[in-house]
């Protein structure tokens, strides 16, 4: 298959929120989230599905969480809105320090260890999970592996997190998860898709392994390369590719070029250019290398924020234009996922947390609508990416709508 017959671009608007945690956290109506999604042009959807927060082990579904998932995702397919389903949390074994989160024990291949017992919680979770929401196409199997926060000791959030894993080691236990988790899903559902884990930017503070000269957009074609070349050392599970993924995914934001902490690398950013693309074609141009050219990619997370800064709002509106642009243009990208559908300051400030919430400032301000708290009005970033998918559904009425649902 050559690069151009890749280009079906059907399923190539996007847009991710979990949409459940907001209906707990605020009591929307994550079905009319939908039609909003609808309402921007979008055919696709990253919904956050967390294994812990679904089942109440392994085996076990908790019924109230799957009815409200199944009620969100059969509006998605009355809409013909694709969904990928992702979990970045599982169970570990008893014997471990938690018994779930973002965590794993050291790397132990013995039989019966607690790592093995963690790899085969984590592909009975998915097998469940995957027979229990066959309207689900995708599966995202992990989010950000190669940073520190989202792959982690077993124990490491309630020490000095001073000693995480090494790149090293966070590469060789991603390929083992991959690999469990995609055998669990397709005993669950042999018609889903299995994406792989979504890697990120790199820094030396955040993790990752990249080498500190380099940009750090390059962090996602390093964390590839070092997935790929351990799949074909044959010291793993197996050596082909597609027993661990079907599709490709990673994080492709746009960053400053300024020499600048790591929290405020979302800030104030230039205008994305070639380099953009560019991190993009490197990252598949490792795919090619190791003979994945035909797999089709999902940039499962980019966008903006802008901090409540109008000036930045009207900037990075024209910026997420041109991202899409760009990515119209590469041939291998099956859709983007703009992150994310609803700002959170609302929720935050009343709950009195927006300061500790994971990014500070910058998290809260992702949203192509304000949020539900605040009317959930369309933001200048939604309006642009309506203008793209030429769809002309009033967002003013049904941000309305999505905010009175909070007072049914």
């Amino acid at each position: 298959m050559t690069m151009t017959e890749h280009k079906d671009k059907t399923r190539f608007f996007g847009v991710g929120e979990p949409l459940i945690q907001r209906q707990r956290d605020q009591g929307i109506d994550p079905a009319a989230c939908m039609d909003l999604i609808k309402g921007l042009g979008c055919t696709a959807y990253r919904s956050w599905m967390h294994i812990t927060e679904i089942l109440t082990d392994p085996q076990t579904p908790d019924l109230e969480a799957v009815a409200q998932h199944k009620r969100l995702l059969d509006r998605a397919a009355q809409l013909d809105i694709e969904v990928t389903g992702m979990s970045h949390e599982w169970f570990l074994p008893e014997g471990c320090k938690q018994r779930m989160g973002h965590a794993m024990p050291e790397r132990d291949l013995t039989p019966g260890s607690l790592y093995m017992q963690a790899l085969e919680m984590l592909e009975q979770s998915w097998c469940t999970m995957a027979s229990l929401f066959p309207q689900v196409k995708i599966w995202e199997v992990g989010n950000e592996w190669n940073l520190n926060a989202f792959l982690h000791p077993d124990g490491f959030l309630d020490t000095d997190m001073s000693k995480p894993f090494t790149p090293d080691e966070k590469y060789d236990i991603a390929v083992d998860m991959m690999y469990f988790a995609a055998r669990g899903i397709r005993k669950g559902n042999p018609e889903a898709k299995v994406a792989s884990f979504s890697p990120a930017l790199s820094t030396e503070g955040l993790g990752g392994g990249l080498p500190y000269f380099f940009p750090v957009m390059y962090g996602v074609a390093w964390a590839l390369d070092q997935v790929y070349s351990r799949i074909a050392s044959g010291r793993f599970w197996s050596v082909k590719t597609d027993d661990y993924f079907d599709l490709v995914a990673w994080h492709p934001y746009v960053f400053t070029t300024r020499d600048v902490p790591d929290y405020e690398l979302f800030m104030d950013v230039e205008e994305p250019d070639t380099l953009w693309r560019d991190f993009n074609d490197a990252a598949y141009r490792v795919m090619k290398r190791y003979g994945d050219a035909d797999k089709q990619v999902l940039l499962t997370e980019t966008g903006f924020t802008d901090c409540g800064n109008p000036e930045w709002e009207k900037r990075y509106a024209a910026y997420n234009q041109k991202i899409l642009r760009f990515a119209m243009e590469m041939p291998y990208v099956r859709t983007l996922h703009n992150f994310r559908l609803l700002n959170e300051n609302a929720m935050l400030q009343r709950a009195g947390i927006e300061d500790n919430q994971i990014g500070g400032l910058t998290e809260v301000y992702f949203g192509l609508f304000t949020d539900p708290e605040e009317g959930c009005r369309p933001r200048l970033r939604a309006r642009a990416i309506q203008e793209m998918t030429g769809a002309a559904q009033d967002l003013e009425a049904l941000g309305r709508r999505v905010s009175e649902t909070m007072k049914k």
